[in-house]
């Protein structure tokens, strides 16, 4: 089994140079948690989730005691929000994330799949080019297939959790 067969070849994406305002609004459109951000030669190079949005409003007093947010007057969350809609995602992404290839065995994109953070892993070419994603998902089906060798799905049909934007 192979990356290329269980993943899915469609990925929401934003340009670095776009603002938290941006990110937020394109996320809310797409229905998605997470978005891949992309360089001009539409290259990974960061990451950015509906938590790391929500972290850049939080102020830094609140972050280690949340207790002291219930003394937050009305408008807190507003004001907080228009500070930080400018700020260039380039300014808080993730910036270390592990990447596939098409030619990736699904049990490395399994392994990768337990012990990361995120929802998905990337998937790149060989120019580094990003050319999908595995989700939990993905290797769901890959496992399906697996087990129930008479029944099998086609992976392309039931990968639709990764919403595109490109």
């Amino acid at each position: 089994m192979w990356v290329k067969d269980y993943m899915c070849d469609w990925v929401n994406t934003i340009h670095q140079e776009k603002t938290l305002a941006d990110a937020t609004k394109q996320m809310v459109e797409q229905k998605t948690n997470s978005i891949v951000v992309i360089d001009d030669d539409k290259k990974p190079v960061g990451l950015v989730s509906t938590r790391l949005l929500i972290k850049q409003v939080v102020p830094e007093y609140l972050k280690n005691d949340p207790i002291f947010s219930m003394y937050g007057a009305e408008g807190t969350f507003d004001r907080y929000a228009e500070k930080v809609k400018d700020v260039k995602l380039e300014e808080f992404m993730i910036t270390e994330f592990h990447t596939l290839s098409e030619n990736d065995a699904m049990i490395e994109a399994a392994a990768y799949a337990v012990k990361g953070v995120g929802r998905f892993i990337l998937v790149v070419n060989k120019e580094g080019l990003l050319v999908g994603a595995i989700s939990r998902t993905c290797v769901k089906n890959a496992l399906y297939n697996a087990l129930f060798k008479e029944e099998r799905i086609d992976p392309k049909k039931n990968n639709r959790d990764i919403k595109s934007n490109s």
